[in-house]
Order: structure tokens, then sequence, then C-alpha cells
């Protein structure tokens, strides 16, 4: 059983990436650039927990982890479209030329790179996109569906304002208040930031032009499976609670439609496909690090829930990020560091066996290794050709 779950915002939301703070350790509490799948989903298991009205046992809580949530993308308010992060085989040279596409490209004579894998091949340019030398600009951050299909079927994209950026951070700087005097300790500052996650900022728009010109109203798309008193209680969920750190509140209230499916473009191409791209919604995290672990020594696997057999040509993604935490299940104590592939990541492959049209089937599906961090929203995967 599935359920989905829109997420909006009254305040911004404190979403701290792992650098220490605190007293004796630092005085700046620095934010991440989104907030992590496994944020989103502890918040939703505790207004569940609550909403239930039970108590947080071993067995709540065991209960509440089995509840699969994935998501936390961007939604729109008003369009009732999902966005997805930018493509990393996206390069934008000076305008006003079209926007390039990275691929995979055989090696010259005299050719060198040091890939972790001799079966890999460069993800660059073509030697006539690379004609011209210039230092790409950064894509936006977010694409509407309709873009990013297009993208994912090799078709040309040229950006608007319907491409939205990277939140707004909140800044604020605080002073130390001493409880027995009401007075304020001179030297003691510290600052804070937030993402303001209620409208994300249009792409291009001017400095002057109109607010909804220039901000689009969101919210964030879950979708929840599960089974038991877990499960039926997310399905009726209308309720304030707090997402994030600071106890900064979100509203979490289920929603009367499903927010996404694969699209007809995409599910008709892959039927054909004798090449196709993996491109990460949401981080990854792989046991061989930036290799997924259905993949063996020759880079030869199957997908999670597929019977298509894929070969890894060629890997396009940024450098790792750490996810870290701190459990108050026990034994209670900071977790260990993860590495995660970054959202936007894309891998190249080719279809050694079964048909690419099962991928269809496994839109935004997790492809993670370890089954509590699919369970919690990691790696979920769009499809497209190359």
């Amino acid at each position: 059983m599935e359920n989905w779950i829109e997420i909006s915002f009254r305040d911004s939301i404190v979403s701290r990436d792992g650098r220490p703070f605190g007293a004796g350790q630092g005085n700046r509490m620095r934010s991440a650039g989104w907030p992590l799948p496994s944020v989103v989903a502890g918040s939703l298991r505790s207004a569940v927990g609550k909403a239930a009205g039970r108590e947080f046992s071993a067995q709540t809580g065991q209960d509440l982890l089995e509840l699969e949530v994935v998501g936390g993308l961007p939604f729109s308010e008003s369009d009732r479209t999902v966005y997805y992060p930018a493509p990393q085989d996206c390069v934008v040279p000076p305008k006003p030329q079209a926007v390039l596409a990275a691929r995979p490209q055989e090696m010259q004579s005299g050719d060198g790179c040091d890939l972790p894998h001799a079966a890999l091949l460069p993800v660059m340019l073509s030697p006539d996109d690379a004609a011209s030398d210039f230092k790409p600009e950064p894509a936006p951050a977010w694409w509407p569906e309709e873009k990013f299909v297009s993208w994912m079927l090799g078709e040309k994209v040229e950006f608007d304002s319907s491409f939205l950026a990277m939140p707004v951070v909140d800044a604020r700087t605080h002073v130390y208040i001493d409880p027995k005097t009401g007075a304020t300790e001179e030297g003691k500052l510290f600052s804070t930031t937030a993402l303001a996650l209620q409208y994300l900022p249009r792409h291009g728009a001017a400095a002057n032009a109109a607010f909804s010109d220039r901000y689009h109203p969101m919210r964030l798309a879950l979708r929840v499976r599960g089974e038991g008193w877990a499960l039926e209680t997310a399905a009726r969920i209308d309720s304030l609670h707090p997402l994030g750190g600071e106890r900064k509140l979100a509203c979490w209230k289920t929603s009367g439609e499903k927010l996404w499916s694969c699209p007809d473009g995409i599910s008709g191409a892959l039927a054909k496909a004798q090449r196709v791209r993996m491109v990460l919604a949401t981080p990854a995290i792989f046991s061989g690090g930036w290799k997924p672990g259905w993949l063996n020594d020759n880079l030869i696997g199957k997908p999670p829930g597929t019977d298509v057999e894929l070969k890894l040509v060629g890997v396009c993604i940024k450098r790792w990020q750490a996810v870290s935490g701190w459990s108050l299940a026990e034994p209670r104590g900071p977790k260990p560091i993860r590495r995660m592939v970054p959202a936007g990541g894309v891998y190249f492959f080719g279809v050694t066996s079964g048909s690419a049209a099962a991928l269809a089937g496994r839109w935004l599906e997790p492809v993670s290794d370890a089954p509590q961090e699919c369970r919690d929203g990691f790696g979920l995967a769009a499809w497209g050709i190359w």
C-alpha cells in the first residue's frame, strides 16, 4: 500500500550540515543546500508516531523504520508539477548558445585518464561541441518535469523562468542571554542559517520584477509505503510538525492525488532503447562509493526490481558528500559517516540483455544498496536514453 503527502511550510527550515556547532565547537550553524532524505523521513516517522499516540518503544521505532518514505522533491502549488535536480551531464556555455550534453567519449590515440575502472569511458563534450574553449556557467538547480523529461529523451533544452534556483538562505545572528540577569553577554554571538522553502527563486528573474515573477510557491512531495498502524496513520495525517532542527514547523497533509509517475514519453523511449541513463533525483549511498553494489566487478548488473541487465559505460557525478547524524535509539550516540553520491549524478549504461522497458516501472524508485537507506529515500532514480 502507498500514500502521498504534501509538505507546506510556515517557517524557514534548519537542515544542518555535519560541521560542529555548540559551546566550544563553533559559533556558526551552517545549513545543507537541501534537506537530506533521512531528515524528511525521520520527521514524518516522528509525526506518525505522535499522531498515533504511541510511546516510542523499541517496537514502535522498528515499525516506523519499516515505513518507506521517499521524495522530498519540490512540488508546485499552482501547476502541480514535480521538480528534479539538474542533471550533471548538462553543460551550460555562455549565452546565446544552446545547452550542451556531455556523453561517454572514446579516447583517441595518446589520450589517457585516471578513472577508477578500465572499462569506463570519460564523460565529456563531443569534439564539435568542445571546439571553442569556454568556462561553463551554472545550470538552474531545479528543472520542471516537462523540461527534465525532454532532457532525458535527448532533446534540446532552453532555460526560462520555469526553472528554479536553490532556496534563499535565511541567515541570522543571535546573542547569548544570561538567564539570571536577562542581559546579553559581551562577545557571545552565534549565527544560524535556514532554508526558505516556501518560495524558490525563478531562474534568471530580474531583481526589480514583481514577487510572483521572481519566486514560485512550493511544497515538498512524498510517497509513503508500508503496512499496519504506521501506514494507516500516515494515510490520514494532517498536522503541524517540526521538520529539521530548531523545531521549525511544517504542515504535513495527505494528498488526494498521485504526485508523480513515469511520463509516457519516457516509457515509449525505454521500450526501444539499447543505451539508457540513470539520473539520481536524491543522493544515493552505494557500498562501492561511486559504484552501485548491484554491479559486479565487470560493471554489469540488474537494477533493483528488474530483470534487465545493464553494463556501466560512463559516470558523471560531483564529489561525494557526507551524511551522519545522532541516534536516539540504542546504542545512543553519533552515527557513522557515510559517503553519498550527490543528487543529479548521471550513470550511462548499455543494455546487454532484456528490455529496458522494465525501467519505466522503476521511475523514482530507490537504487541504493542497503534496504534501510532505500526506505529512507536515498537514491531515487529517473531513467532516460542517450
